[in-house]
């Protein structure tokens, strides 16, 4: 999550008029904007993160973002004002303006940081204020989204709007991730690690920064794109994501949106048409995935002990087209990790990607 020192205002100028833009909004707000909880802030620094996506349940309608992001991981109380812009984004910078509450902290998932055990999601909702949000769940340069959604794939294309990138887009090169999230010190109260599970992976510098925690990722095509997943954590060259159904059922909400989605027919829009995505080559079928990720799973406790290693995933070979191949995220560099790492697990082979230390932005 972004964070800005209250003494370094006059450094941030010139990135607050030119987000200002961005604050400028009538009474109801799109999603995909700066926002976050009211009180993330401390003598020193105040943080904020995304406002990402709208959805509801029988009663009520909410913005979706992350724990960390809305609940200040785990430390929010149910009823926490949520506003948009966030707190780096006013004027002055961290000035706590309760004109601009738009929802109230609604429920989160529990992030767990006790080792040995795992998380899903880092997801929470508010619900919405009236006449506060635009009940569309229209997301700033991306539009409505349909009520459908869609689990990642590897060479799935995707987009996400954040408040710090803005809208980017990008290709998942890895699903079934495994990865140790570190959680700073200044925002969410907390320096701590959480493990989780059944994640994606986004590779490609500039898809995301801190900040965009929290971000709707969604198919890239349009109009109506399918919820992909949610933006949570990453490092300078990757982006680490929940599966939107994981985080859906967590917190026993669906997504507001169109009826229909977007496809590669040029003629238009429907529910039966397969969706805009480069598919896997044949050789990379759903069997020889099964058959990977039993083999990461054998093997994933012991390789992610290894000193420098934060992640472990399924992905595909540069070299041997469609050949799947477990992936391990390091914060050292490769060259140092080879010696310890192995080339093939169980004839597996093995694909090294330095990724720096994986946060929470």
């Amino acid at each position: 999550m972004k964070k800005v020192s209250i003494y370094n205002f006059f450094l941030i100028l010139p990135i607050l008029i030119l987000l200002s833009i961005q604050s400028v909004r009538a009474e109801e707000i799109f999603l995909g904007t700066s926002g976050g909880n009211i009180n993330d802030v401390n003598r020193t620094f105040c943080c904020s993160g995304t406002l990402g996506a709208l959805v509801h349940d029988i009663n009520y309608q909410y913005i979706l973002s992350n724990n960390h992001v809305l609940a200040m991981t785990n430390t929010g109380v149910i009823g926490d004002d949520i506003i948009q812009p966030g707190l780096i984004d006013q004027s002055p910078v961290c000035y706590q303006d309760t004109n601009d509450v738009v929802a109230d902290l609604s429920d989160f998932v529990p992030i767990s940081f006790t080792k040995r055990t795992i998380n899903l999601v880092d997801a929470a909702i508010a619900k919405v204020r009236i006449d506060k949000v635009n009940s569309s769940g229209s997301i700033l340069n991306i539009g409505p989204v349909s009520i459908s959604t869609v689990p990642p794939t590897i060479n799935m294309e995707v987009q996400k709007n954040g408040r710090t990138t803005g809208l980017t887009t990008g290709t998942v090169t890895a699903v079934d991730v495994t990865v140790r999230v570190s959680y700073n010190k200044t925002c969410g109260k907390g320096s701590q690690t959480a493990t989780f599970t059944n994640q994606f992976i986004i590779s490609s510098a500039g898809f995301s920064a801190g900040g965009d925690s929290g971000s709707l990722i969604v198919e890239n095509c349009s109009p109506y794109p399918r919820a992909v997943g949610l933006l949570f954590a990453g490092s300078n060259t990757t982006t680490v994501a929940n599966p939107i159904n994981n985080v859906l059922s967590g917190l026993s909400v669906s997504m507001v949106g169109v009826g229909s989605y977007c496809t590669v027919s040029t003629t238009g829009i429907g529910n039966t048409s397969m969706t805009k995505q480069l598919q896997l080559p044949p050789q990379a079928n759903e069997r020889a995935k099964e058959a990977v990720r039993k083999v990461k799973e054998r093997h994933e406790e012991s390789i992610l002990d290894i000193d420098g290693v934060v992640g472990v995933g399924i992905g595909l070979s540069e070299t041997v087209p469609g050949q799947v191949v477990i992936e391990v995220y390091t914060k050292k560099p490769t060259h140092q990790m080879s010696r310890v790492i192995p080339e093939t697990l169980e004839s597996i082979p093995v694909k090294m990607i330095e990724t720096g230390e994986i946060i929470a932005f």
